[in-house]
């Protein structure tokens, strides 16, 4: 046992020291955005492949608060880059999270890391200070790319923004972390069926009352919708879309907490 414990700490020691290492140098590419480059794209460029390199590894190490976080920092990145200017503040906030955590040496606990979560910036297509009252949260768990940014721009309509995950065990992780205000997923997924993670979301006490839904195709009776509960309600992808999803979006606000 002591020499397993030994090996976890020296891989764990590794690990955070290559973290300061990337996030050094993550810190140059913003340090440049800063000085309002001319081309920003080739500090833009090393700043989402440190940033994706973290996001990939911190799960691995035992800090799965330093991927949400990185997945967090990319989402915004990409949402951002042809802003002008360039929210290099903002950019910077990620940046300070990350290293806090790798100074902090250990993962955090979830209450840390939803409160880490929540202070994060938002990059909004629309205009917040049109919406009454916050904007919502969405978690959209999709393996189509194409499909996460459809939604998203349906959800920035109704006033919510949008979290978009692959993942599905990522989403769980996110959605105990973070608990948004519905959980959207695709029937089909890479490494668990929808259908799998909504009843997995419905089981975990801290996310068993979040309103949750699934997007798809398929007509009733298919084999993917097989053990969908009654309650979930489908939002079918096609003409009936903001329609579907205006609903979802309603019923969510009216429950408790909603």
């Amino acid at each position: 046992m002591a020499i397993a414990d030994d090996i976890v700490a020296r891989l764990t020691g590794e690990f955070l020291d290559d973290a300061g290492d990337r996030l050094a140098r993550a810190q140059l590419a913003l340090n440049g955005l800063a000085n309002a480059p001319k081309d920003p794209r080739p500090l833009l460029l090393d700043l989402a492949r440190e940033i994706h390199n973290l996001k990939g590894a911190g799960k691995t190490f035992g800090f799965p608060t330093i991927s949400l976080v990185a997945d967090r920092f990319e989402e915004y990145l990409g949402a951002s880059a042809d802003a002008k200017p360039l929210p290099v503040a903002e950019l910077q906030r990620f940046a300070d999270a990350l290293v806090d955590i790798v100074e902090g040496g250990r993962n955090p606990d979830p209450d840390r890391t939803a409160a880490i979560l929540r202070g994060l910036p938002a990059f909004f297509e629309f205009d917040p200070d049109t919406v009454v009252g916050r904007p919502g949260r969405a978690l959209v768990v999709t393996r189509a790319r194409t499909l996460g940014h459809m939604l998203a721009r349906e959800l920035a309509n109704c006033g919510y923004r949008a979290q978009t995950s692959s993942d599905p065990f990522e989403a769980l992780r996110f959605a105990v972390a973070e608990k948004p205000d519905v959980v959207l997923s695709s029937a089909v997924l890479d490494g668990m069926a929808g259908i799998d993670l909504l009843r997995a979301l419905r089981t975990v006490r801290p996310t068993a009352r979040l309103p949750v839904a699934v997007v798809t195709s398929f007509d009733a009776g298919h084999p993917e919708l097989a053990g969908l509960p009654e309650d979930v309600p489908v939002v079918r992808l096609g003409k009936t879309l903001s329609d579907d999803l205006a609903r979802v979006l309603t019923e969510a606000g009216e429950q408790p907490g909603g």
